[in-house]
């Protein structure tokens, strides 16, 4: 079987494979390098400008702070965040290198290292650097997904498959890890595993479909028949006593071509109401989520609104209210929609 071979971009990313923060929890002194007590914040400060995805600002104030502090380890092993997220890697991974010299105890350090080797397919450089970073949290979760991973891209499917399974029965156990296992072997190229983990994450929260639809982890698999099932089917069932409301128009959904879902997305915005900008259209159906879950189909021939929401998020008379008052504007909606085009028939 053919595998797909990862690319290794520019600057470090945020991992999507791995689980790996590539910035640092809130900064401390180091016993190498401790600075004087009015330069306890910059690390701190520094901390909030990366997590506001300032890098540069950051990346100012650290520099200042390391020319008095050369040796302060947490400050290089931000800094060097900083700068990969700048796109300057080899000078983020002398910071990095160096931190790690200063106080090999640094747990992120070694993440972050692992991190760049991988982005880099030094593969045998990464399983060193996790497995050093285990050795420092071994009751981690992500320390199975993080070598499974690298296991993984070696070819080692049994060894990665174990550490896999590890994860999954601890705190993997969710749709977030069902998802990163499937997005691994989606990458690594075996598909049949892929697609059985991202069943299982779909399962656990149905949003998985649609961020599976927009990951290039899974672009092999966009003529996989299995694969196109999952992304066309809508399994979801309303728990038990969730609320339900339904209603049929006369304007036909038609595969997202119609103007049911313009009525739609036009009443949630104009009337202020919370949703998920990030829609799930299929040929068959759409998805919106916010404050209560809206489907868009068409039953015969004619479009439909399901609308769901679980019991504890309204009280059955707001819940009256709600969806009485979203389905009648979609209703005006649509029937303004299907006018426009009558009245703009004679205009030049």
């Amino acid at each position: 079987m053919d595998r797909l071979r990862p690319t290794a971009p520019a600057a470090l990313p945020a991992a999507l494979l791995l689980a790996v923060a590539l910035l640092l929890p809130a900064g401390h002194a180091t016993a190498q390098g401790r600075p004087a007590a009015s330069e306890r914040e910059i690390v701190p400060r520094a901390q909030e400008m990366i997590d506001a995805e300032r890098p540069q600002e950051a990346l100012t104030l650290l520099d200042k702070h390391l020319k008095r502090n050369p040796d302060d380890a947490a400050a290089l092993l931000l800094r060097s965040t900083a700068r990969f997220m700048l796109g300057s890697v080899d000078t983020g991974r002398r910071d990095l290198e160096r931190s790690l010299e200063l106080d090999p105890s640094q747990h992120q350090g070694w993440l972050n290292l692992a991190a760049l080797a991988v982005s880099e397919e030094r593969y045998d450089d990464a399983l060193a650097a996790f497995r050093r970073a285990e050795t420092l949290q071994p009751a981690a979760p992500e320390n199975d997904l993080n070598i499974g991973t690298v296991l993984l891209l070696q070819g080692q499917l049994e060894a990665a498959s174990e550490r896999f399974e590890r994860y999954l029965d601890g705190a993997g156990d969710s749709a977030d890890g069902y998802y990163l296992v499937a997005s691994n072997y989606a990458l690594a190229g075996y598909a049949a595993l892929a697609i059985e983990h991202l069943r299982r994450a779909i399962e656990r929260n149905e949003r998985s479909r649609l961020r599976a639809r927009t990951d290039p982890n899974f672009s092999a698999l966009t003529t996989n028949r299995r694969f196109l099932e999952i992304l066309s089917t809508d399994a979801y069932r309303p728990p038990l006593g969730a609320y339900t409301a339904q209603r049929t128009f006369g304007v036909r959904y038609d595969g997202g071509r119609g103007p049911l879902l313009p009525a739609v997305l036009d009443t949630l915005q104009l009337g202020d109401r919370p949703f998920d900008p990030r829609v799930e259209v299929t040929e068959s159906w759409a998805l919106i989520w916010g404050d209560l879950r809206i489907k868009l189909f068409d039953a015969e021939g004619r479009g439909t609104v399901e609308l769901s929401s679980p019991s504890e998020r309204f009280t059955p008379s707001e819940w009256q209210a709600v969806s009485e008052d979203l389905l009648g504007n979609i209703a005006q909606r649509a029937a303004l929609r299907t006018m426009r085009p009558k009245a703009d028939a004679g205009k030049p």
